[in-house]
């Protein structure tokens, strides 16, 4: 078995990989169009790194997705054909992915274990840290979970971020109602953060955008500059029928108290702490479906289970 870095020649492999486990039911659409992963590859937004065979089949994978500006990246798209499974491959193949972000220089990474995966939630806080608790992340009808406690409804995944460094001081803005747990967020892992109180009014202009994960049942608004036009955006994350809503927002920015005010009397609860995502710590915020979502996800590690009580008491 071989564990290397994987090029756009072998997007269609990856592609093959990922039938074989979870058939038509894995939720990034990306990993089921060959030609698109295989430019995703080719232009660096995306590395792989996968566990070969002699055949040149991948039967090991896992990723990392590059943001411009940004001092990490986010690693995931896990999966291990069925025939490998108990040699230990996942872990191979994310140690060599963790090497090769190390030598990009990047000061650590995100990632997103599912809480149908008590293993996966253990190990991820060996080195890492829980910082934000996604609801409703995972589709119902997604394949090749461990378990099938909850069938019928959306599972949960964790924000764990794991750093390489503490790499450089960040000054800027939170939310009064949130400024406490950023901050312990922060001291937690690590990282040297300053944070005032955002107070500023929303200025004229802003800028955001829409993303849509279909497969995932995901709409979410991305913020870099929040003016006038967050109010006409948040008003058209809420308008499709969508099983849950994300809004990222930057904490560079003073405006993003009023930002945060205005989602949450629009339903948006705490979703979590993202440092050094895109061009700086970004908080994200979500509003779930809850007949569809799983409420009481099986949480193996304490930060996970804090973040859920925040949840339930509407913070």
């Amino acid at each position: 078995m071989n564990v290397s870095r994987l090029g756009p020649h072998q997007a269609a492999a990856v592609v093959a990989c990922f039938r074989r486990v979870y058939g038509d039911t894995y939720a990034n659409e990306l990993f089921y169009d060959a030609r698109a992963l295989a430019e995703a590859m080719a232009s660096g937004r995306l590395g792989s790194v996968g566990a070969l065979s002699e055949r040149g089949e991948v039967l090991g994978h896992m990723a990392m997705t590059i943001h411009e500006n940004a001092s990490v990246v986010e690693l995931g798209n896990t999966v291990v054909d069925p025939a490998a499974r108990g040699e230990g491959l996942a872990w191979k193949v994310g140690a060599a992915l963790s090497a090769w972000c190390r030598e990009l220089g990047y000061q650590g990474f995100l990632h997103y274990p599912t809480t149908d995966h008590h293993i996966m939630q253990r190990q991820s806080v060996r080195a890492g840290f829980e910082t934000g608790l996604m609801l409703g992340y995972i589709p119902a009808e997604t394949r090749g979970k461990v378990t099938e406690r909850h069938s019928g409804l959306r599972q949960a995944a964790t924000i764990v971020y794991e750093p390489y460094s503490p790499g450089a001081a960040f000054e800027g803005y939170a939310p009064a109602v949130y400024l406490e747990l950023l901050e312990e967020l922060a001291a937690l892992t690590g990282l040297k953060r300053s944070l005032r109180i955002s107070e500023a009014p929303i200025r004229a202009g802003g800028r955001e955008r829409f993303q849509v994960f279909r497969r995932r049942g995901l709409h979410r608004l991305e913020v870099t500059l929040v003016g006038e036009t967050f109010v006409e955006a948040l008003h058209g994350l809420l308008e499709p029928d969508a099983a849950c809503l994300q809004i990222d927002l930057p904490l560079a920015d003073p405006a993003v108290g009023e930002a945060v005010r205005l989602s949450r009397e629009a339903g948006f609860r705490f979703c979590g702490w993202m440092p050094g995502f895109r061009s700086g710590d970004v908080l994200r915020l979500q509003k779930v479906a809850e007949p569809l979502t799983v409420l009481e996800p099986v949480l193996e590690n304490a930060g996970a289970r804090r973040l859920l009580a925040l949840y339930r008491a509407g913070f």
